[in-house]
């Protein structure tokens, strides 16, 4: 019963772990940190009683809390060691120039600089919609806001990361 019990929350915990690093990830800007953040998780919810956990509707909502959680944790308490976020271009085509693939590193660093930028609780909005394509109803069960307010805010968002790009694109860099 207890080797079931232990491949259930592996498989579990295979499914949700890349989740709770890009959450990790997008918090702690750090991969060091954010391995550190994902590795502490798992093992807190392995550690947890299997009838507690088991109880949970949604292993993965739970561990997303406590990821954003432990994270905040740890920037409040000033042991993050912050590095620089490398935006990466994915799956870009043979067929694209090098000035072409060369605009596009540069829009996404530019990107992931204007959500660095944003105060935690919008970057863990765009980061769990945009990023992790959670919907609004779980959003708002991971902040614990209103369903309404999470759609208010990531509207803003979007308005407020389209207007920086675009003074940005247009105006050069200020």
């Amino acid at each position: 019963m207890q080797l079931t019990a232990d491949r259930t929350f592996l498989n579990d915990i295979d499914q949700i772990r890349d989740k709770v690093f890009r959450i990790t990830k997008r918090i702690l800007i750090s991969q060091e940190e954010a391995e550190d953040a994902t590795q502490e998780v798992i093992v807190k919810l392995w550690q947890m009683d299997a009838t507690k956990r088991n109880g949970f509707r949604s292993i993965e909502a739970y561990s997303v809390t406590m990821a954003k959680n432990y994270c905040l944790d740890r920037l409040k308490s000033k042991q993050a060691q912050n590095l620089s976020l490398n935006e990466k271009i994915g799956n870009s085509k043979m067929s694209d120039s090098l000035q072409t693939k060369i605009e596009q590193t540069d829009e996404l660093n530019w990107v992931g600089n204007l959500i660095d930028q944003l105060p935690e609780r919008e970057r863990m909005i765009i980061q769990l919609r945009e990023i992790e394509q959670y919907d609004f109803d779980e959003i708002a069960s991971i902040l614990n806001l209103p369903e309404g307010t999470v759609r208010v805010y990531l509207s803003r968002i979007r308005k407020k990361i389209r207007k920086q790009f675009l003074e940005i694109q247009n105006h050069g860099i200020k």
